[in-house]
């Protein structure tokens, strides 16, 4: 598991502070050694007791910085479970500060962690304890510029076309299913790989791809309703007969998204407000009777960033709406319930992903 022989002190003793702090009244820790099981487990040790003077041991695995494509490495593969399950002892990764994401892989794998922010997850059965607390989501004191691999335009291309279409798939074919250059696909693929959202072999070919989480990081990271790009209306003769109206707008380009797209496909609420992507808002609000409205509106109709938003829309009543993954995307970035709309399309696009998934047709 790749885990340092050495960890800096400094970080050792201000991960204890912290970890006192977590735990209930009269609870003690106590730093020690003891020789390693096998060659891939620290021999650092944490000895977390309880106001009865009971406990047991806890290996420390301290990283002054750890990526989630490392953490996924050292504890989701075949070979990093089967040494932690011999080393017969919970397993405490310690950093200065866990990323979202890196949280969310060593949750996966079951390992306990703590930051120096407050960011810990820890259940040990001996002595029984259990808690979550949450910290910084951002890193406080960057050692780096940030990654960019998700917020741009470009990048939704590319990350829809991951989800959209099956692996495997090298640099220049997913370039060629995002419609983007080969140089920003394979930037984008490292920046991916970082997070452990990807997985490649050792020739750049794409295997395995946690769309979910992919999604749920660009949902997150991108807001649908963007007032440089949002008008906003109330639909005259109501919101479901302005839906009904589109089926005649045959000489514009759009595409039905937000709450009504996600009802299409796994309804949680009845849907209320109406987002539409058009290239020309005045033009789709004129064909349509809207009338324009700051306050109380109930249709919203946004200019795209880029066009890779109508990639493999469908039709339905004569109709156009956006891709599942855009659904996704969009709801988890809008406003009041939309979250939990995009939440639902998520669950059936995991349980159905037969359906709607595409072969990507070839691997290099």
């Amino acid at each position: 598991m790749a885990i340092e022989k050495e960890a800096p002190e400094t970080l050792l003793e201000q991960a204890i502070e912290v970890l006192l702090g977590l735990l209930p009244p009269q609870w003690t820790v106590e730093r020690g050694q003891g020789p390693a099981q096998n060659e891939g487990l620290s021999d650092e040790r944490f000895f977390v007791k309880d106001r009865a003077g009971t406990g047991r041991p806890i290996l420390v695995d301290a990283r002054l910085r750890a990526t989630p494509a490392e953490l996924d490495k050292a504890y989701n593969d075949p070979l990093a479970r089967r040494v932690r399950r011999d080393a017969g002892s919970p397993i405490l990764v310690v950093s200065r500060y866990l990323s979202p994401r890196s949280r969310e892989v060593l949750e996966k794998a079951s390992i306990n962690y703590l930051d120096l922010t407050g960011n810990a997850w820890i259940a040990i059965d001996y002595p029984g304890l259990s808690v979550r607390t949450e910290g910084a989501q951002r890193e406080p004191t960057p050692g780096r510029r940030p990654e960019r691999g998700i917020s741009g335009p470009a990048a939704g291309r590319i990350i829809r076309a991951l989800t959209d279409f099956t692996p495997p798939y090298s640099v220049t074919r997913l370039a060629e299913l995002a419609d983007v250059s080969a140089g920003y696909s394979s930037r984008t693929l490292q920046a991916l790989e970082r997070e452990a959202l990807i997985r490649r072999d050792n020739r750049g070919t794409v295997e395995e791809v946690d769309w979910p989480a992919m999604l749920r990081r660009r949902g997150n990271a991108v807001a649908l309703f963007d007032k440089g790009r949002t008008k906003t209306y109330i639909a005259r003769s109501g919101v479901e007969r302005t839906l009904e109206g589109l089926s005649n707008v045959d000489d514009q380009e759009y595409a039905v998204t937000g709450s009504f797209a996600a009802a299409l496909i796994k309804a949680v609420t009845a849907p209320v407000g109406l987002a539409v992507y058009s290239p020309e808002p005045d033009a789709l609000a004129a064909a349509l009777n809207l009338l324009p409205a700051e306050q109380g509106a109930d249709v919203q109709l946004v200019r795209p960033a880029d066009d890779g938003v109508f990639a493999r829309i469908s039709t339905s009543d004569r109709i156009r709406w956006v891709a599942p993954s855009q659904v996704v995307l969009d709801c988890l970035g809008g406003t009041g319930r939309m979250p939990q709309e995009g939440e639902a399309v998520l669950e059936w696009m995991i349980e159905n992903e037969g359906e709607w998934r595409i072969t990507s047709g070839a691997s290099s």
